[in-house]
């Protein structure tokens, strides 16, 4: 089993950044502050689908980095 994480960054003194983290969150992804940026994560959203979605509402892509993690679950013998 292969799970993901998608990361949504995003700069907090860009001039729309809040309201993208606010949009992230109503998407579902957890929000926090971290290093003068907003973070936002998801196991449930692709990243693709994230772009794809920030892009619909406007947000251009040099707005935003999108990072996708796998993880491999071991399980039992």
């Amino acid at each position: 089993m292969v799970d993901h994480l998608t990361r949504v960054t995003v700069h907090a003194s860009g001039g729309r950044a809040a309201e993208m983290a606010s949009a992230l969150a109503a998407r579902g992804f957890s929000v926090r502050v971290e290093r003068r940026r907003f973070v936002a994560e998801s196991t449930t959203v692709e990243a693709q689908e994230a772009k794809a979605w920030l892009r619909a509402r406007g947000f251009a892509d040099r707005e935003f980095e999108v990072f996708l993690e796998y993880v491999r679950q071991w399980g039992i013998l």
